[in-house]
C-alpha cells in the first residue's frame, strides 16, 4: 500500500489460455486429445512434457467417480482465478484451497501448476512465440509505475538489471494453497526479496486472519485502488546523552482514508510492517542520520549552509526530505515521518541541542 500500482501488459498471459481450456472441456471430454487445448499450444510446447503433466490430471480426474467431486475441481479452478472477487470476499465467489480438493488428485494438479510457472512460462520456445519474458515484463512494469523501491514496503531495493537474477515475483494467492492460479498474471506481482519471505508474505493466504484462522471480511489486493498509508513518527522522550530506548519513541501507521482500514490491517500484518519499520528506524536511521543530515549540507549542488538558527535548521531539513522520494528511494516513507517530527514536533530544546551538534 505504499503506491497505487497498475498492471503491465503481455503477451505471456496467453499461458493461462491453456488450462483455462482444459478445464472448461475436460467434464465431457470422452479422450484426452488435442481438443482440450489452444490451437498455438500443441506446437509451441509440443517437445516439452506439459502435456504429460495435464494427460496424469486427466486420467486422475476421470477416475474420481462422484459428480459433485468432479464438480468442485472445475468450480476451484474457475473461483481461484477470480483474484479481485476473492480479495473482495464476494459471497458469490467461494475460496477452495487445494486441500478442498480429492486428495488423489492434489499432488498432480501441484505438479502440473509448478511445471507451468517454473518450466512453460521460462521455455524458449514459448518466449519466442509471445515475443516476451518474465524479467522484460517486470522492467517494463517499474517503468509504467515509475518505481524503484518495493511498492508494498518502501525500505528496500526493487532492481531488475542485467546481471543478476530477476525480481521475485509473488503470488497474491499463493500457490500452497491456490495452484491454479500459478499462471494468471493478474496474480503476479513483483515483490522485493524481504517481502517475499517470511515473516513477510511468504506463503500466507492472504484471504484468512492467521491468528483466528478466519475468513477476512476484506483482503489487500495489490492492483486495487486505495489512497495508501501514512507514518507518524514521535519522540516520546527526546534524545540525550543516555542514548534511546525503545520506550522513548513512538511510530504510527495508519490508512490515509479510513474506510480502508480492513485492507490496510491486511496488508499491515501480511507484510509484518510493524516490525520492519521499527528495526529499520533503530538500525538505519537512529544511528546516521545525522552524518546523512551533514553530507546533504556539504553537497554543493545544494547551494546550502549550516544552519546558525531553529528556522534555518528547519529550512535545511525541509531542502533534505525533499530528496526522500517515496517511489525513487528506499526508506523514504520511513525518512520523511522522522523529518516531519524534526520539523514540526520536536521542542526547541532539542533542535538548538541538534544545531550545537550538527555544526561540531
Amino acid at each position: 500500500m505504499i503506491t497505487q500500482i497498475e498492471k503491465t501488459k503481455t503477451r505471456l498471459s496467453i499461458i493461462q489460455n491453456i488450462p483455462k481450456k482444459f478445464f472448461s472441456l475436460i467434464e465431457e471430454s470422452e479422450n484426452f486429445d488435442d481438443h482440450l487445448f489452444p490451437t498455438w499450444s500443441i506446437n509451441v510446447f509440443a517437445p516439452t512434457d506439459l502435456r504429460s503433466k495435464f494427460e496424469e490430471v486427466y486420467n486422475v480426474y476421470k477416475a474420481i467417480n462422484n459428480p459433485n467431486s468432479r464438480s468442485r475441481i472445475i468450480e476451484a479452478f474457475e473461483n481461484t482465478n477470480k483474484i479481485e472477487d476473492l480479495c473482495s470476499n464476494n459471497l458469490d465467489i467461494s475460496m477452495i484451497v487445494l486441500n478442498d480438493l480429492p486428495f488423489s488428485i492434489r499432488a498432480c494438479l501441484a505438479r502440473l501448476f509448478s511445471y507451468l510457472y517454473k518450466t512453460a512460462i521460462n521455455y524458449h520456445g514459448f518466449q519466442t512465440y509471445v515475443n516476451d519474458t518474465l524479467k522484460k515484463t517486470i522492467t517494463r512494469f517499474k517503468l509504467k509505475n515509475k518505481i524503484v523501491v518495493c511498492p508494498f514496503c518502501g525500505i528496500e531495493s526493487y532492481i531488475n538489471s542485467g546481471g543478476q537474477a530477476r525480481l521475485s515475483l509473488d503470488h497474491w494467492l499463493c500457490r500452497d494453497y491456490f495452484p491454479m492460479a500459478s499462471v494468471n498474471l493478474n496474480n503476479l506481482v513483483p515483490i522485493g526479496q524481504n517481502c517475499n519471505q517470511r515473516p513477510a508474505k511468504g506463503n500466507k493466504n492472504v484471504l484468512i486472519n492467521e491468528s483466528t484462522n478466519t475468513r477476512l471480511n476484506t483482503s489487500y489486493y495489490p492492483y486495487s485502488s486505495h489512497n495508501g498509508i501514512q507514518v507518524i513518527f514521535n519522540f516520546i522522550n527526546e534524545p540525550n546523552v543516555n542514548g534511546i530506548t525503545d520506550n522513548d519513541w513512538s511510530l504510527t501507521v495508519e490508512p490515509i482514508n479510513p474506510l480502508e482500514y480492513d485492507i490496510f490491517q491486511n496488508w499491515h500484518s501480511i507484510m509484518n510492517i510493524h516490525v520492519r519499520y521499527n528495526e529499520y528506524f533503530r538500525d538505519e536511521i537512529f544511528p546516521i542520520w545525522e552524518s546523512d543530515y551533514r553530507e546533504h549540507i556539504n553537497d554543493h549542488d545544494n547551494d546550502l549552509t549550516p544552519a546558525l538558527n531553529i528556522v534555518e535548521l528547519k529550512h535545511n531539513f525541509r531542502n533534505w526530505k525533499s530528496t526522500f522520494k517515496i517511489n525513487g528511494r528506499p526508506g523514504s516513507i520511513i525518512y520523511r515521518a522522522f523529518i516531519d517530527y524534526l520539523m514540526e514536533r520536536a521542542s526547541d530544546a532539542y533542535l538548538n541541542g541538534l544545531l550545537y551538534a550538527l555544526n561540531n
